[in-house]
Parts: structure tokens; sequence; C-alpha cells
């Protein structure tokens, strides 16, 4: 697969976009941020073909498949559009969009277009994760019947992370979509949710402090809370069977405990690279645009 970069930030730097020319079966062909100097630097770099300024200069590149979009959530539904129209395939960074109304036509577009649509959920590939998912499946923890995501920390109150016209939410929309997605991922859908946010400080226009109350089609129960102002921080992910516990504290640590044994995984560098191959090889089960959208629902329930 051939690869083109709409937006080269702080992601496709060290994240997402390493992982496209690190993939076998995968090359970078081709960059765009609009400033060039700056798209011709991390194509030097990172070893890409050709630098653009424009999304209509690489989308017109008939040597890219497929393109990964990696600017600000504000923009992800246009370029994804663009890109459908110009028959490339797309990998839009999470959160997916900045409504549901959004990753609708974003679905839309791409299935007309005959072109495919994920959403980089990669920690999904991750194999401590993919671990946590096969013990749950062989009833490690018997029957789960819940389960806890705590994220505490002291997270910058200014940038477009806490613009809501840009990223559709805070922080909460930024790091919170991967802990609420592995919630889906491990647990499967959910058929009820209840969501209350607030910003008692005002530091900025968008939520600070947002609770979810999740209920799973398996009738799992489970909460989640995220909070970006506060100290020490925590980050936690608990589930509760009824033969044990599985705590993964921190959530982006390199292990988890299961009743009390810790089992330790390497963290893939970059962190995109498994995620990336699994599409790259087509594998099934892989984060479409119809799962990514889950996500954006949930965090649209917040009130």
């Amino acid at each position: 697969m051939r690869w083109g970069i709409l937006g080269c930030g702080d992601v496709a730097e060290k994240k997402g976009g390493p992982a496209l020319y690190q993939a076998e079966g995968s090359a970078l062909i081709a960059v765009m941020r609009r400033d060039l100097e700056k798209a011709q630097d991390f194509a030097r770099r990172h070893g890409a073909r050709r630098a653009y300024a424009t999304v209509e200069g690489l989308l017109s590149d008939p040597e890219v498949d497929a393109v990964y979009i990696a600017t600000p959530p504000h923009l992800h539904c246009e370029q994804t559009l663009q890109a459908a129209a110009a028959g490339k395939h797309v990998l839009v960074e999470k959160p997916m969009a900045l409504t549901v109304a959004e990753c609708d036509q974003m679905i839309a577009a791409c299935a007309a277009a005959g072109v495919s649509l994920h959403v980089a959920y990669y920690r999904r590939y991750w194999p401590k994760f993919q671990a946590i998912k096969a013990a749950l499946e062989a009833g490690a923890l018997g029957t789960v019947l819940g389960a806890r995501l705590q994220l505490c920390t002291k997270a910058p109150a200014s940038g477009w992370r806490v613009d809501p016209a840009i990223s559709g939410g805070g922080h909460v929309v930024d790091v919170g979509s991967h802990r609420l997605d592995m919630l889906l991922y491990l647990l499967g859908d959910i058929t009820a949710v209840h969501g209350f946010a607030a910003n008692r400080l005002g530091h900025h226009a968008a939520e600070n402090d947002s609770v979810f109350a999740l209920q799973f089609a398996s009738g799992v129960v489970a909460s989640a809370c995220f909070h970006f102002a506060t100290r020490p921080s925590r980050d936690v992910l608990e589930l509760f069977g009824t033969d044990g516990t599985l705590t993964c504290d921190p959530f982006d640590g390199t292990a988890f405990t299961l009743n009390g044994v810790e089992h330790r995984f390497e963290t893939p560098a970059p962190t995109h690279l498994p995620f990336v191959q699994a599409l790259v090889n087509q594998e099934p089960g892989h984060v479409t645009g119809t799962e990514g959208k889950k996500v954006t629902e949930l965090l649209r329930a917040l009130s």
C-alpha cells in the first residue's frame, strides 16, 4: 500500500508516520502540510518522495493509494470526503469526526467510492490488550460483571485540543476516546450510556471533567471518569468478574495484573505499527469507520 499523509504534526512525526513505511508491504510516497518547507523537511527525514502544500496536490498524486489523515478533528470529515472522491483509501486519526452526522457522511462517501475507511484506534493491536481480550474470551475472569476506567491528570488548559470548534470537545475527546474504544474492543457493543460533563474552573471552553455510566449488550456495566485538572495522575482500567479481577495500572503501561499475577509485554514502537500492518494485510475485524463511529456516539452523550 502506497501512502500519503495529510498533516505532518506531532502524531504523524512520532506515531503514525513511521508505521506507514516500517510495515511490510507499505510505503510512504507523499506528505502534505500547508507550510511547504516543513512538509519538505518531514519528507526528507521520513523518506517520502514528494511534499505538497495543498490537500488537492497530494490527492492528485497517482502513486498514492491511501491517505493517512492526521490533521485536527474539524478537518477529518472534509478531507475524508475529498480523499474518497479522489479514489483513495482512508485511515483517519481519532476521534473520527466532530459529530455522528459527520461520521455518517464519511462512511457513506467511502462506500460510494469503493474505498476503505479505517480509524486509528491503534491500541487494539498492542500485544498487551490482545492478550487481555484473549484472557476474557478464555474465561479467566469467569463471568465479567463490571469495568472501571479512571483518568486523572493535569493537562494543558490552552491549545486547539480544548477548543471544541477544532477538537470536538476537550481532552476527553483526545485521550479519553482511546480508553472508551478499549472498552468497546474488550467488552462489545454498548446499549445504554449516560454522560455528564463540567468545567468548574472555566480555564477554557471545553469540558474538564466527564463521567460515563455504560451498559453493554452482554449485561456488563461500567463507569468511566476523566478529570484533567487534578493531581496526582492516575490512569487505570479494571475489569471485574466472578472469578477474579484484571487491572491495567497504568492503562498505557507494559503490564496487566490478573488475580495478583503480573503479565508483561513490549509496547510497540512506533505505536501504530501493529495496527498499520494489520490494515495492510487486510486482516478481518479491523477498526472500520462503522466501528470508529461508536466512540463518537459515546462522546456526544456528554451533557
